[in-house]
């Protein structure tokens, strides 16, 4: 525990049990995705993994504020024996809006460039796929209007658009397409630009205080981390200073990390013990008890 939160040993289906209803504002996590080989962290084939899913976020429904947001990291799933990609992803969202009235907000993509060419037999054996560098990342609200607030996450102008500024906006134009261009348009310096839904992080830890740590203690690292900048982003723009955040797959603990550095409140699941244990080296100089 700290002062902003607490990571539970358990399953997230008895800890989400724990929780106030209306108390959520953000539900972020990368849950086990259905692979063909089995994890030693756990993951079910995309046969059950619907079902499994629909349940746990049937739970958080009560759970969520009326403004909150779940955003899921979801990664593809090859098809056993051929190079082709499950559908899990699709089939999944239908079932979030119709059964439950979770509705898609927004895509994103991960990229990370430093991933793995996988699965080998198709991408570095027979040479008939390319390198998958992206993950999809999903924002879903059973709210119309959710909290957000991309001012909160700018990021810097480009020389261009620096270039724009100082000069006072674009010149009137007319462009091919039809849209006409205002004399001063993009005039306004609004102290950085609005991102995409690109999110470009590499997964590249190997030698991090938390990977030390851990290592010094004799546990296990955890095998199937994400970087920082992935949570950051969403905690930055989908809630605000006090918010409560969930992470029903705790892992390494990273969303809740990044949580307390932001000053947000947040509550962490995860049925592996030594995970949490080596997790808790992120909070070293903030533990509470």
């Amino acid at each position: 525990m700290t002062d902003k939160g607490a990571a539970l040993w358990g399953h997230c289906e008895d800890a989400v049990g724990l929780l106030d209803d209306n108390s959520l504002s953000l539900v972020f996590s990368s849950p086990p995705y259905p692979l063909l080989r089995q994890k030693e962290y756990g993951n079910l084939d995309e046969r059950e993994y619907l079902d499994w899913m629909l349940r746990l976020a049937e739970q958080w429904m009560p759970k969520l504020a009326k403004d909150a947001s779940v955003v899921l990291n979801l990664g593809d799933a090859w098809r056993r024996g051929e190079p082709t990609l499950s559908l899990y992803q699709e089939r999944l969202l239908i079932k979030f809006q119709d059964e439950l009235g979770l509705k898609l907000c927004q895509r994103f993509a991960w990229q990370n460039p430093a991933r793995l060419p996988n699965p080998a037999e198709w991408v570095t054996v027979r040479r008939i796929r390319v390198k998958p560098s992206l993950e999809n990342v999903f924002w879903l609200s059973a709210s119309d209007n959710p909290y957000a607030d991309n001012r909160q996450i700018l990021v810097p102008y480009s020389d261009s658009m620096k270039a724009v500024l100082k000069r006072g906006g674009q010149e009137a134009a007319t462009r091919p397409a039809g849209y006409r261009m205002a004399e001063g348009a993009f005039g306004n310096d609004n102290g950085g630009a609005i991102p995409g839904n690109l999110i470009v992080a590499a997964n590249t830890e190997s030698n991090s205080d938390y990977i030390r740590s851990v290592k010094a203690a004799g546990l296990p690292v955890h095998p199937a981390r994400f970087p920082a900048a992935l949570p950051e982003m969403f905690i930055k723009f989908l809630t605000r200073p006090k918010d409560l955040v969930f992470e029903p797959f705790g892992g390494s603990l990273t969303t809740a990390a990044v949580a307390e550095a932001l000053d947000r409140r947040w509550v962490a699941s995860e049925c592996m013990l030594e995970y949490v244990l080596g997790g808790q080296h992120r909070f070293s100089k903030r533990m509470a008890a």
